[in-house]
């Protein structure tokens, strides 16, 4: 009785989660990922709401169905880390998640590598001098480093933290305006989507920080 619970906690809402994805999948990576994409997640829900029509009754047992969702991923969670406690001792435990940690690493430097191969086969195509490319490389490693001060810095509401890093893309994305068209930037910014299909990407893993380009 147990699992039929379970699964039907976890199937309904995939149904919705279904239907969000494709909008969630243009959404942009940020400073503070976490709370900023849940954000970002329910207002994608409710804009998709309100096109569907859906009624407030309805969309209120959505939402339960979700929260419902939520505490069934906990449960299971909860079960497996108490299974895996059974099955490793202290130094399988250790040496799993020190593969983990090395092969998260291993990935973090190949999606670099590959993103800069894409970069440089951009720069060949577009036939830019090199005066133009150190300049976007430039612009670039200011990018990352304004990324990194915005996602630690402390802010007063979510609101405000989304308008800063808002202010930082805009910014980012009027300086390369200055060398690129419209039809390079957008094949820049597809260049240098990150992969989130990575170790652990399937069970929370991590996802990188900031964009690598506006």
């Amino acid at each position: 009785m147990k699992k039929t619970s379970l699964t039907r906690k976890l199937f309904a809402p995939a149904l919705l989660a279904a239907a969000i994805a494709p909008l969630a999948l243009s959404a942009s990576a940020a400073p503070d990922e976490g709370g900023h994409h849940r954000e970002h997640r329910a207002e994608q829900r409710e804009a998709l709401f309100e096109r569907a029509g859906l009624d407030a009754e309805t969309r209120d047992a959505l939402a339960e169905a979700r929260a419902e969702h939520h505490q069934a991923l906990q449960e299971l969670q909860a079960e497996h880390r108490e299974r895996l406690e059974e099955i490793l001792d202290d130094d399988q435990r250790a040496a799993l998640e020190q593969a983990k940690r090395e092969m998260r690493q291993e990935w973090r430097a190949e999606q670099r590598q590959a993103r800069e191969t894409r970069l440089e086969a951009l720069f060949d195509e577009w036939q830019l001098d090199e005066a133009t490319r150190e300049t976007l490389r430039e612009q670039r490693a200011a990018f990352h480093a304004e990324a990194q001060a915005l996602h630690d810095q402390t802010f007063d509401s979510r609101e405000d933290r989304r308008a800063a890093w808002q202010a930082l893309r805009a910014d980012y994305r009027e300086t390369l305006a200055e060398h690129l068209d419209e039809e390079q930037l957008s094949r820049l910014r597809e260049a240098m989507r990150p992969d989130h299909k990575g170790p652990g990407s399937h069970h929370g893993g991590e996802r990188p920080r900031h964009p690598d380009a506006g």
